[in-house]
């Protein structure tokens, strides 16, 4: 028998995207995968450590996955990602438990290493500057489900927001090509893949390390003809990159959502200036000429509270901004300081208690927005994506609108008819919640004309019988 290998993936999407082009270096390597480190002769935590909460996660996972090297049958233990990038050889002193630790620079060459290990290779921290790229000959063992997939575009970021330490840890802006990009699709498109997710540290910015125009547009044009391939969701778009062209794209567009994700982290001049995110277009102006070209789009957006300096009148600014804006969806963070951040050095830090009030008041005004967002649905008739089983009961399907990113912005609960995974289907909403939507299926389902890309103003149906469930969280 094989030895087994397992490995454990923190943080967002995009580093689960770095977890997937390890698993098949694993394979290659000689192990076959488990999802019980117990069992595990190699366990690889593939960390996060773009916050302070973040990187005591990383670290508590680790020393659970030691534990197994004296209590099961672990042999080799790697450390991954961000945390090992961001504090190298430091961390390889406080955690003499581990073998192996990789960077960012060094993850894609698991494989080789763990080869040049056996070959007597002493060497235990690998990092250098990154500037590895992906690409679509990267064989990817995906952990989300058939039916779904993230495509990173690009790597790195040139941003310099003064709280952020994403440079350090991904280096320099870096896109792919379009083709490479449109072969990768296409690969996922013969797996079953229907709905990809594009992501990098900005997506918007595509294209500009190249030359220095954005070629967004023209790629999700040559994603457009892949065949398959029904939804295409932009994730992470940065204010400024959100141009009139792109805008005028998703209007017309068959497969591009109508769903923009753009972090604006504030909304109040004078913190942005702090936080290096000044931006040539105030955040309400930009929220409107989004919705003035994509009527009908899915907003959602990540704030910041207790920013060093942040007055009572720049939260209020804030709290009120919220009213108007009215976001679909929100996250809401409060500020920490990060080592080796321009921020982290700033005068007039918030307590504790006051940043987690501030985000305790933003996240119960945003609750009550999203279900009044969600309430425009009720009556209609709109695409679905069936997820399959919903997480919390086999009693209902759950599946996603075209403007629900998958893990982050509620779910449809299917409450009368049956689907497969991975099915497109018309659905009539029922029912609005905080988060998610009820809703049943067409009986018989009826799957949407064509591509179900931006036609969320809805459509007359004929009511089916049937008993309706009820549910909410």
């Amino acid at each position: 028998m094989k030895p087994l290998a397992a490995l454990i993936s923190l943080g967002c999407v995009k580093n689960l995207v770095d977890s997937e082009t390890m698993v098949p270096q694993l394979v290659r390597s000689g192990y076959a995968m488990t999802e019980d480190p117990a069992e595990a002769s190699i366990i690889v935590v593939n960390t996060c450590g773009f916050l302070q909460s973040a990187v005591e996660e990383a670290v508590q996972s680790i020393l659970e996955a030691a534990k197994f090297r004296s209590a099961g049958s672990c042999e080799c233990l790697v450390a991954t990602g961000c945390v090992v990038q961001r504090y190298g050889k430091k961390l390889a002193e406080l955690l003499p438990e581990v073998d192996l630790f990789l960077g960012t620079s060094h993850y894609h060459r698991l494989g080789d290493i763990l080869a040049e290990r056996q070959r007597g290779n002493g060497l235990r921290v690998w990092i250098s500057t990154p500037r590895h790229l992906l690409g679509s000959d990267s064989p990817r063992i995906r952990a989300t489900p058939p039916h779904t997939a993230y495509l990173k575009i690009a790597e790195g970021c040139n941003h310099s927001c003064s709280f952020c330490i994403i440079p350090h840890l991904r280096g320099r802006y870096r896109s792919r090509g379009i083709s490479d990009l449109v072969a990768e699709a296409a690969r996922l498109a013969d797996e079953g893949v229907k709905e990809i997710n594009l992501i990098a540290q900005d997506t918007t910015a595509y294209g500009t390390d190249q030359g220095g125009t954005a070629r967004l547009v023209p790629l999700l044009d040559a994603l457009e003809k892949v065949q398959g391939i029904e939804w295409t969701r932009l994730l992470y778009a940065y204010p400024d990159g959100v141009t009139d062209d792109l805008l005028d794209w998703m209007a017309q567009s068959r497969k591009t959502v109508p769903y923009l994700d753009v972090p604006i982290q504030h909304c109040s001049a004078g913190v942005l200036e702090r936080m290096g995110r000044r931006t040539a277009e105030d955040p309400l102006s930009l929220i409107r000429r989004i919705r003035s070209k994509v009527p009908h789009i899915s907003l959602r957006t990540s704030l910041m509270v207790g920013f060093p300096g942040e007055t009572e009148e720049e939260f209020r600014e804030l709290f009120e901004f919220l009213e108007v804006a009215q976001f679909d969806h929100a996250g809401v963070f409060a500020y920490s300081p990060e080592p080796g951040t321009a921020a982290a050095r700033y005068s007039h830090p918030l307590e504790s208690r006051i940043k987690e009030k501030r985000k305790r008041a933003l996240l119960q005004r945003q609750r009550r927005i999203s279900r009044r967002r969600l309430r425009r649905w009720v009556g209609k008739v709109l695409p679905v994506l069936v997820e399959g089983y919903h997480p919390e009961t086999e009693l209902l399907l759950g599946a996603r609108l075209p403007t629900q990113a998958p893990e982050q912005d509620g779910m449809v609960l299917i409450t009368r008819g049956t689907a497969s995974p991975g099915e497109l289907a018309m659905a009539r909403i029922t029912a609005a919640h905080d988060y998610d939507l009820e809703a049943e299926l067409a009986d018989p389902v009826i799957r949407p004309p064509g591509s179900a890309g931006s036609g969320l103003p809805g459509r007359e149906l004929r009511p089916g019988k049937g008993t309706r469930k009820r549910f909410d969280r």
